[in-house]
Parts: structure tokens; C-alpha cells; sequence
């Protein structure tokens, strides 16, 4: 969901008028995936860029529809903790009531470990949208904190099945209760004649629960989900995937500000991600 025109749909409902942050997957703002390290260190730093066709943060366009630039820059710390910042290019327009930030930055931070076949990522995000302006008085900036719980089990080579678990007290700075779930289940298909060369299908199905506000904000909860496939060879991925909602287009209007915000899209990404463990 669009987190800027939450809060333009916010204000707009507690003054009666009727009018919403990463980045993980096509859909995924949280932050992208880090490569492993060829050989353990106590200390690294991952980092990554990539150029999406559409920004789509659980489903909703965060970009207008149109491509995006990203990256991020990680470290990491005794096979434990981590620390990042990942940025996005977005589009939330003036001309629709949002206040039209210049980018998406999250801060965030967590521990993240391996025992056998099971990991566990938890940890802490802060949306903030530096640049936001207000189009009508009284208009909220759209900075907004999440908690989250990844724990994700391998197959060995085979795959994988990851659970994604995002809560928040205070979502798009609404004052709103929410919860994000979702599983991606990720198969790879390697090929042995080349073993830098690999392939994979992967897809995600999640819903987005969002509760009223006491300020009277009552966005739509909704599902949405995604499915395809990519290449990789070394530190590059190239992934096209289809992603919708089951949200209709007069739910997303009041959910964003814009009626085909939500709709279904093709979504290619091309990204680079390395550490310098793996540059040595």
C-alpha cells in the first residue's frame, strides 16, 4: 500500500472528505536478500543496486507505475547482527493529495543467524521519506517504524520456504494497527555444466491486515501476491515476476488516491549484490 496516500487518506477521513516503505522479491520493500560470504568473517559490509519497472511495495505501485532506482550498503557483525540503509526512487504526486517525497529511505537494523537448515532474520525498520510536502493544511509526513520476523527453512539445494512477519502500532504514521504475513516458497532450478550460472521459480502470497484508526482511518485490508522466476550468475539476478491484489479499483482509489495503483503488472528487476568478503 502506498504509505504517503495512507496518510493523505487519513486526514481526508477525519476531516469527512473522501479520498497509502521496502524492497527484499519484485514486492519486496524490505531489504534485498545480502550474499552470502565465501569464507566467514567477523565483520562485512554487503551492498547492492538494482533497477526495477515498477516499484511495488506488497503489491501497490510505490513509483506511479514507472521504473525505479535502488540500492542498499549492510554490515554485518559476528555471524549475527546487521545494520543497513536501503533507498528507493517514488512517485506519490502532488496532483493526487500525497506529498511527494524525493525517495524512500529505510534504516534498519536486527540479528540474522543459520542453524542447519533454518535461519531466522528478525529485526527492526524505520520508513522515512525525506522531501515530503504538505498539499492541503494539517497533512502528516508518512515516517513510519515496522518490526519483523523472518524465519525461513532450506532444502538443501532444492529451495527454500520463508514465512514474512511485519507489524506495526503506528502504520504510515496514521496511528493505525497493522500486520503484514506472507510465504515465499523459492525452488532453484542449478545448472551443473555452468556453476555460476543458475536459475529459480519463486512467488509469495501475503495479506495486510490494517485497523481502524481513532482518528477514524479504515483502509481496506487486502491480499496480494506474486510469481516467477529469475537467472543469476555470480553477483547478478535478473527476475521478471507477475504481482496483484485482490483489490477493485474503487478500494484502491480509496486506499491510495488512485484508482490502478493496485491493479496486475509484469515487474522485471536486474540487480548486483555483493560484499566485500567476496571482492578479496
Amino acid at each position: 500500500m502506498n504509505r504517503c496516500a495512507i496518510a493523505a487518506v487519513a486526514l481526508a477521513a477525519g476531516l469527512g472528505c473522501v479520498a497509502t516503505g521496502a524492497a527484499q522479491a519484485a514486492d519486496l520493500a524490505e531489504p534485498a536478500p545480502v550474499v552470502e560470504a565465501a569464507v566467514p568473517s567477523l565483520f562485512d559490509v554487503a551492498f547492492g543496486v538494482a533497477g526495477v519497472t515498477d516499484y511495488r511495495f506488497r503489491g501497490v505501485t510505490n513509483s506511479k507505475k514507472d521504473p525505479a532506482i535502488q540500492g542498499y550498503v549492510e554490515l554485518q557483525a559476528l555471524d549475527w547482527f546487521y545494520v543497513g540503509v536501503w533507498s528507493s526512487s517514488v512517485s506519490f504526486p502532488a496532483r493526487y493529495g500525497l506529498t511527494d517525497p524525493s525517495a524512500e529511505i529505510d534504516l534498519y537494523a536486527g540479528i540474522r543467524h543459520t542453524w542447519g537448515s533454518f535461519t531466522l532474520d528478525a529485526g527492526y525498520l524505520y520508513y522515512w521519506y525525506p522531501g515530503e510536502t504538505k498539499t492541503f493544511p494539517g497533512q502528516k509526513q508518512t515516517d513510519y517504524w515496522e518490526v519483523k520476523a523472518l524465519p525461513s527453512i532450506a532444502f538443501g539445494d532444492f529451495g527454500s520456504l520463508t514465512a514474512n512477519i511485519w507489524a506495526s502500532t503506528d502504520y504510515a504514521n496514521t496511528g493505525a494497527k497493522e500486520l503484514y504475513l506472507s510465504l515465499v516458497p523459492k525452488v532453484n532450478i542449478p545448472v551443473a555444466a555452468f556453476p555460476n550460472l543458475g536459475f529459480y521459480i519463486s512467488g509469495e502470497f501475503g495479506k495486510q491486515w490494517i485497523k481502524k484508526a481513532n482518528n477514524g482511518f479504515n483502509a481496506k485490508d487486502f491480499t496480494t501476491w506474486n510469481i516467477g522466476g529469475g537467472a543469476t550468475y555470480k553477483a547478478m539476478t535478473l527476475d521478471v515476476r507477475y504481482t496483484d491484489t485482490n483489490l477493485g479499483k474503487g478500494e484502491c482509489l480509496f486506499n491510495t488516491g488512485n484508482r490502478t495503483w493496485c491493479g496486475s503488472t509484469v515487474v522485471g528487476k536486474i540487480a548486483f549484490d555483493t560484499s566485500l568478503s567476496k571482492l578479496k
